[in-house]
């Protein structure tokens, strides 16, 4: 803007001493009347400096620039009408007082000072240098401009002020998903990477993924109708059951992400999980039948970026689907030391006493990470997934949950092409095994030479 302010100034300058000549005969150039060609000069100089800079300058810096400019050129137009025609009534400072405030974007207060100031340089030059009859008619005229450009000057913030009121209220609505009234997808992730790339390094959060149970079978089953009343009323439950500082968005059709900063208590998360279940169960669908969310969440403590959180709570919800409906399934997400030293192997055993947890003791080429609980050996996987080079796993804990680790594995797309070798004690076991797809199943009493060779040929298979 101020370069435009300077490129016209010098335009209307020009035109303006044309049509002084024509309408007053007795006018007369001064030297005053060229004290703005260095002011242009200098600006042009400013200009050209500040288009080579790298970075903006700030909001401070630019209002300075400006106001010192308009400062500059009102004293320069008062000078021309003190000392350009004393015999004149002024003209040059009434028009930069009314033109400035149109151009020149800031706070009233300061249109006020500055112009005020200016009066106040007038007052004693004009009246030591103009006949007392001008002198009187100048400052009536001045004061009169003063006014007339405070009210422009109001009346042209206002406007630039709804105006500015109006395109944030736009941009917000277009931010917003229409129908559930939450973030959009593309608002969602823009907000989730706002949020990682301004946060400390290791700031505390959590994502939750939820997805409606039968969506599908709503949308057949009692129309599309119903289905968008059910999403508006997911949506209003999420806005009202999360901190307004959560970063709540629709990430696909029936699918919802939650983030919440400096959330660490995974006790705490569950229970919000479980109480938005509670409170979603109590929707009515209009076939009494209860309405159910699977919910997949993670707290990270600031160790890993956006889309690998975001990885992880979307496999966890992938567990709580294959566990059934309305199931939660709320993981605390590790900090990754030593995953880069060396290829991993998950050991899944069952207990910390089982022979296998040693298996891995002697080996040098692979880093055995050995769990034992099912929950903790799928969060493993899901985490550790690049590095995996196969998984090991005891199917007495198989037994015990119900094959879910075996059909986690083998039905989750990315995981299903990582290498199982299962440890049976019995044929069941065994049977069992082959059933939910173990790549290689082996009896529990061989030596743990035999298993790692095994494990080797599995991998050698793979890499093939």
């Amino acid at each position: 803007m101020l370069r435009k302010v300077c490129m016209y100034v010098s335009m209307v300058y020009m035109l303006m001493f044309a049509i002084a000549f024509i309408v007053m005969p007795v006018f007369k150039i001064d030297v005053t009347f060229f004290l703005v060609i260095p002011l242009l000069a200098i600006y042009f100089f400013v200009n050209l400096h500040i288009s080579k800079l790298k970075e903006e300058i700030s909001t401070n810096a630019t209002g300075l620039i400006c106001g010192a400019f308009y400062f500059s050129m009102c004293i320069i137009c008062v000078c021309m009408d003190v000392f350009g025609n004393r015999s004149l009534q002024m003209i040059w400072t009434p028009l930069a007082f009314i033109v400035f405030p149109m151009v020149y974007i800031d706070k009233m207060y300061k249109y006020g000072i500055e112009e005020l100031i200016i009066i106040l340089i007038y007052a004693p030059l004009g009246y030591f240098n103009k006949s007392i009859e001008l002198f009187r008619l100048d400052l009536h005229i001045l004061i009169a401009a003063y006014i007339i450009a405070m009210i422009c000057a109001h009346i042209i913030l206002e406007m630039r002020s709804k105006a500015g009121l109006t395109l944030i209220e736009l941009k917000k609505m277009s931010a917003i998903d229409k129908l559930t009234h939450v973030l959009n997808k593309g608002a969602l992730l823009q907000k989730i990477d706002n949020y990682y790339l301004q946060k400390e390094a290791e700031a505390p959060s959590a994502m939750l993924i939820i997805d409606l149970d039968d969506f599908k079978q709503v949308n057949d089953n009692l129309g599309h109708n119903t289905g968008d009343l059910l999403l508006e009323r997911v949506g209003t439950l999420l806005i009202s059951s999360f901190r307004v500082y959560d970063i709540i968005g629709r990430y696909g059709g029936d699918e919802f992400v939650v983030l919440m900063p400096n959330m660490t208590d995974p006790a705490i998360l569950q229970l919000r999980c479980r109480t938005l279940q509670m409170f979603l169960a109590d929707v009515q669908l209009g076939n009494g039948q209860p309405f159910s969310v699977s919910i997949g969440a993670v707290i990270d403590k600031g160790y890993h970026a956006s889309q690998d959180v975001f990885r992880i709570a979307d496999d966890a919800l992938y567990k709580s689907k294959i566990m059934g409906k309305n199931c939660v399934t709320t993981w605390m997400v590790e900090k990754e030391s030593e995953v880069s030293i060396k290829p991993i192997i998950i050991n899944i055993v069952e207990n910390e006493d089982d022979p296998l947890a040693k298996l891995g003791d002697d080996s040098d080429e692979y880093l055995y990470k050995v769990v034992s609980d099912v929950d903790e050996s799928i969060r493993t996987i899901s985490q550790y997934r690049e590095n995996i080079k196969a998984i090991v796993v005891n199917m007495a804990v198989e037994m015990e949950s119900d094959g879910i680790i075996l059909r986690y594995i083998k039905t989750r797309e990315g995981f299903s092409n990582i290498p199982v070798l299962a440890i049976a004690s019995t044929d069941e076991e065994a049977r069992k095994a082959k059933k939910l797809g173990a790549n290689k199943v082996q009896k529990s009493d061989l030596p743990p030479e035999k298993y790692r060779n095994t494990i080797s040929k599995l991998i050698s298979m793979e890499e093939i």
